[in-house]
């Protein structure tokens, strides 16, 4: 009623900043890395061929590649390096993934029971058929195994 809010604080912006360039800035190393990358591979293969003329386009091309690459890569290490200082620097820390609490014995127990008999199935040739229709003629019913004849149609003579 008094107008101020009795839950947690908002959110701290300079914060929410820092991360967003932590953030970006490891996103555009990892692309200038690989734009760099590729764009060098390109030009050592259109070295080896010797630069043709009719590549000259591509050459022009993937050296803006390279150009382009090499600046986000500078510049995303560049923020990425600045703003895991600052995040350092103001004690914020990653929420560290909880730790689970033992499973009951009784759960353990029938695990452990279970991977036994597998183990023991898997070795024994007698227990586990070698392929999927192996042994499968043992739910067939009685009326079903035994062969139909076809009617046979008198031929005339």
């Amino acid at each position: 009623m008094s107008g101020r809010t009795t839950g947690s604080p908002g959110t701290d912006e300079r914060m929410v900043t820092l991360l967003k360039d932590y953030y970006r800035g490891r996103r555009m190393t990892i692309i200038g890395s690989v734009a760099s990358l590729v764009a060098l591979f390109k030009l050592t293969l259109l070295l080896v061929m010797g630069f043709p003329e009719k590549l000259l386009p591509l050459a022009a091309l993937v050296s803006g590649l390279l150009l382009f690459g090499l600046f986000a890569l500078i510049w995303g290490m560049t923020k990425w390096n600045n703003s895991s200082s600052e995040i350092k620097a103001l004690g914020y820390s990653p929420r560290r993934a909880k730790v689970l609490p033992p499973a009951p014995l009784e759960l353990r127990l029938q695990a452990e029971r279970s991977k036994s008999a597998a183990a023991a199935l898997a070795t024994d040739p007698i227990a586990a058929p070698l392929n999927v229709t192996e042994h499968t003629t043992h739910f067939l019913n009685e009326s079903d195994q035994t062969p139909t004849r076809k009617p046979q149609l008198k031929e005339p003579h």
